[in-house]
């Protein structure tokens, strides 16, 4: 029946199939095969190929998305990519050729092929600017002006050899650039020592300057979008000057680690360009609640905000977040300074909120208390990392897992106090537990502190029932709790979940793991450092997950062989396996993955003292499709 369908058919089913079900799917027959090949369905895929085999460039796929990792100049190397791209040229869209070492000549032959490129990306091709002749020939601008003119996206990061001279001339060729990345350039920000009052700007051709680079943003005008300065030395004054810029309205600034910056610089380009809809200000370790203040009441607009390592934001900026009605994607991790009440304030203000993409992860100072209320006033959640909230407990897993229907992507790394029954929804969800330790006024900090000493005679009050410590409960008891449990909310609601990351969470055990942990979909699952896991669960996990792509059961030091060839037999798509420091596995191990793990391309046994290192060896010669093996100390016994 499959193989009488129409090819058309076949191919659009396969477009509500994610890449590795696709793959799949064309193993079905010749026809699905074929189907597969519609360009349509390559638009997602990224193909990549290094200098190490480069001669296997030949493929029947028309590749939309490429990239040419480290490409050496050889002859060989030449001839085989002039070829593929002879081939490919009409198809090709997307294009990275990210640390190759090729010449100018090289570069014209091949980019003169490609009609229909839009993104290109030339980072840390430094040999390709070295000599400071690329495009120096008229003939050579003119080919690649016509064949680069729908260039949108254009990465010359980590460029050491770019000076005002090539920077002109590449973008000459990419005349309609809307997103330009100069992340970790060289940039020079005195650009008076080298263009004196009066001399023209662009003749340099020894260093990049920063007027040189403002003059292109005035004559690019409204057609750049995306502007990415990460990890350069620009300070307010450029920062300013490229605010009053005539005819530009940036959609998104990206200023990753730029130091230098702070918030009279920010609040002034906030004020200037309130068109902005994505921000990065990561690790701009000078930003205070001034500067964020400044982003949530100039930039309404914004759809995406990242200020990781901001660290000295606290709760009176955040709490202005609601005036961002539109955000759907902010990384606040690393801000210790925010606190559960502040927050609730700024992301949970009761209007219905677009978040899809949260990141709190390393905001020790939250609790339950926000992380129930995010999930009553965000629903639409897809991706949120709460790793390292040491105070969140299984109240919280118990509200993710009954509210967050539209969970992708969970990680609850290094929540210490989670345990079998958060996993598996024993407890209901109790409001008054946390209500009752949350105090207006007072940054969100409990009641129970030396702040407030007047109530004294409240604070120390004798705990009642078990003596203020929950009781240690036996399988015996979880498996009564689940059999009479009733309408239970374990994290296997989550029915959509592709990675869950519970690494070293240590309360949890075998019966936990192995109930609760069951999705169809789930990718990647990481578990390292659960010293509770044995066979048991492992093996379960294997069986009730059968899409796992990327499994890291790193210092599991329970689990033996008997695991590894469930988990290699029962997960054929197995591409990434981490079992560093199982010291409980032997050789039997290798030979397990080298007979069940063909797509296997990343393996870790670094620290496995049941390993030998000529086994390793002999399975890394062996396994052609493997990419990387880390075998640091290999049969040796780890010393504390």
């Amino acid at each position: 029946m499959a193989s009488k369908l129409p090819t058309e058919v076949i191919s659009h089913l396969m477009s509500f199939l994610s890449v590795s079900d696709r793959k799949e799917a064309a193993l079905v027959n010749t026809s699905w095969y074929e189907a597969s090949m519609d360009p349509a369905l390559q638009r997602d895929m990224v193909v990549n190929f290094s200098d190490t085999n480069v001669t296997n460039l030949r493929t029947r796929r028309k590749l939309t998305h490429l990239v040419l990792n480290h490409i050496d100049n050889s002859t060989s190397s030449v001839t085989e990519m002039v070829k593929f791209f002879e081939y490919m040229s009409e198809s090709l869209t997307n294009l990275s050729l990210k640390g190759s070492n090729i010449t100018e000549g090289t570069f014209v032959k091949l980019l003169s092929q490609c009609k229909n490129l839009t993104v290109l990306d030339l980072t840390s091709c430094n040999s390709l600017f070295m000599s400071g002749n690329l495009l120096d020939r008229k003939l050579d601008v003119q080919t690649l002006k016509e064949s680069l003119q729908h260039v949108k996206k254009l990465t010359l990061a980590s460029v050491r050899f770019l000076s005002d001279v090539s920077f002109n001339r590449i973008l000459s060729v990419c005349p309609n650039v809307e997103e330009l990345s100069l992340a970790h350039a060289q940039i020079t920000f005195n650009s008076a020592t080298y263009y004196p009052q009066g001399s023209k700007v662009g003749t340099n051709s020894a260093v990049l300057t920063f007027h040189n680079i403002l003059d292109f943003v005035d004559r690019q005008g409204p057609k750049l979008k995306s502007l990415n300065l990460s990890r350069t030395t620009i300070a307010n004054c450029h920062l300013s000057e490229l605010a009053r810029c005539q005819n530009i309205a940036l959609e998104e600034l990206i200023l990753v680690g730029c130091r230098e910056i702070t918030d009279s610089g920010l609040g002034q380009f906030c004020r200037q360009q309130k068109s902005l809809q994505k921000l990065d200000i990561s690790s701009c370790t000078d930003i205070t609640d001034s500067g964020i203040a400044a982003v949530a009441t100039n930039l309404t607009q914004l759809r995406s905000f990242k200020a990781n390592k901001c660290r000295q934001m606290t709760d009176n900026s955040v709490k202005l977040f609601k005036y961002m009605s539109l955000l759907e994607s902010l990384d606040l991790s690393e801000c210790y300074e925010l606190f559960s009440q502040g927050t609730i304030q700024g992301l949970c203000s009761g209007i219905q909120s677009k978040l899809t993409h949260l990141n709190l992860s390393c905001c020790t100072a939250l609790t339950d208390y926000f992380v129930v209320e995010l999930t009553k006033t965000v629903p639409s959640l897809v991706h949120l990392d709460l790793g390292s909230l040491f105070n969140i407990t299984d109240i919280s897993v118990h509200a993710i897992s009954k509210r967050l229907k539209h969970l992708r992507y969970l990680r609850l790394a290094w929540c210490k106090e989670l345990s079998d029954k958060g996993l598996l929804g024993l407890e209901e969800l109790d409001d008054s537990r946390y209500e009752t330790h949350v105090l207006d006024g007072h940054n969100g900090q409990c009641r129970c502190t030396r702040r407030h000493s007047e109530q004294g005679s409240n604070i120390f009050k004798k705990p009642s029932g078990s003596g203020g410590k929950d009781k240690k409960m036996s399988i015996g008891d979880l498996e009564a709790m689940v059999k009479n449990g009733g309408e239970l909310y374990s994290l296997s609601n989550l029915s959509g979940l592709r990675t869950l990351d519970l690494t070293s969470c240590s309360k949890f055990t075998d019966f936990g793991l192995k109930e609760a942990i069951k999705f169809k979909e789930l990718k990647s699952l990481s578990l390292g450092m659960v010293h509770g896991m044995t066979n048991e669960s492992l093996v379960a996990i294997a069986r009730n997950n059968p899409s796992l792509e990327d499994v890291r059961v790193n210092q599991c030091i329970k689990i033996t062989d008997a695991a590894v060839e469930a988990l290699t037999s029962k997960c054929p798509r197995l591409s990434h396996l981490d079992v560093s420091s199982c010291d409980r596995l032997t050789n039997h191990t290798l030979y397990y993955v080298q007979t069940n793990c063909q797509r296997l391309r990343h393996l870790d046994v670094s620290f496995c003292s049941g390993l030998t290192p000529e086994a390793v060896d002999k399975l890394e010669g062996t396994m052609k499709g493997l990419h990387t093996v880390h075998k640091r100390l290999v049969g040796t016994t780890a010393t504390h």
